[in-house]
C-alpha cells in the first residue's frame, strides 16, 4: 500500500542561501520556433526576484507548452489525432 499523500509545505528554505521560498506560482514563457507562450509555474520562490525550486511534477506544464509549439510550429499533428 503506498505511503498517504502529504501536501507539499507552503514555504522551504534555500539551501544555499537560507532564504524563505513561498509555494506560488509564476509567470514563465516557454519558447520554440520563435513563437512563445506563457504558463503559470508552481514552485518556491522568494519574495524578490525569479529564481524558483521546482518540485515533483511542476515542470509538466512546461512541458506540455513546449510540445504544443512544437506541433504548431512543425505542423505535427496533436497526441490521439488521426489514429483509428
Amino acid at each position: 500500500m503506498p505511503p498517504p499523500y502529504e501536501p507539499a509545505p507552503k514555504t522551504i528554505v534555500f539551501p544555499e542561501t537560507g532564504q524563505l521560498l513561498r509555494r506560488g506560482t509564476r509567470p514563465f514563457v516557454v519558447s520554440y520556433g520563435g513563437h512563445s507562450r506563457t504558463v503559470e509555474l508552481a514552485g518556491y520562490y522568494p519574495e524578490e526576484g525569479d529564481d524558483g525550486i521546482h518540485v515533483g511534477d511542476d515542470m509538466a506544464v512546461t512541458d506540455a507548452a513546449l510540445r504544443q509549439l512544437k506541433e504548431e510550429v512543425e505542423m505535427i499533428p496533436s497526441h490521439g489525432q488521426g489514429k483509428q
